[in-house]
């Protein structure tokens, strides 16, 4: 027969305090990474191939002897900016440096207005597809355009077209009396 184990008193141990571990341990990292830092700023300024030395002056601009040093626009004390001669102006057929006249542009023949069959507009474009679909069915090609109004409403127009002249349109309106629908004529600018 087997014997049951003797128990033994437990006495348990208060957990050890860490004494504040994980603050410790960022102030570590912080010091650490500022260190960092401020040595590779100095690591990369001391051998910066921008910075001037130390104790020369830096160049300025080479400047005629009679003239003060150039300075840069905006700064106290500074000349105003001189316009450069081009010498391209010379070289130019007129070469006194003023721009050559354009000529007068021949005057716009007046635009023309089209003519557009408008067979309906609607504020859906769904039902502008749909007698789109249905003038194709029968035969008639038709196009739905978009157009705002001065209201701010979105209108969808389906229209036949362009004719140059009213006599031009006379079959299509033939056709579309024939298929059963009835078109309005439109003047629009291109």
């Amino acid at each position: 027969m087997s014997r049951a184990p003797k128990s033994r008193p437990t006495t348990r141990r208060p957990p050890a305090k860490s004494g504040g571990g994980v603050i410790v341990g960022i102030f570590i990292g912080l010091i650490l990474g500022a260190l960092f830092a401020a040595g590779a700023a100095w690591w990369f300024t001391r051998s910066s191939p921008f910075q001037t030395p130390q104790g020369s002056v830096p160049s300025r601009v080479p400047s005629a002897p009679d003239q003060p040093p150039v300075s840069l626009p905006g700064k106290p004390g500074d000349r105003p900016v001189v316009k450069p001669d081009f010498e391209f102006y010379k070289i130019l057929p007129q070469g006194n440096g003023a721009p050559a006249e354009v000529p007068p542009a021949p005057p716009v023949p007046p635009v023309a207005e089209r003519l557009y069959l408008q067979i309906g507009a609607f504020e859906n474009p769904a039902e502008a597809d749909n007698l789109k679909a249905r003038l194709a069915l029968a035969g008639i090609e038709a196009s739905a355009q978009r157009a705002q109004l001065a209201d701010g409403r979105t209108m969808h127009r389906v229209r036949i077209g362009p004719f140059a002249k009213p006599e031009d349109m006379n079959p299509v309106r033939t056709r579309l009396a024939d298929a059963g629908f009835t078109g309005t004529v439109v003047k629009a600018s291109p």
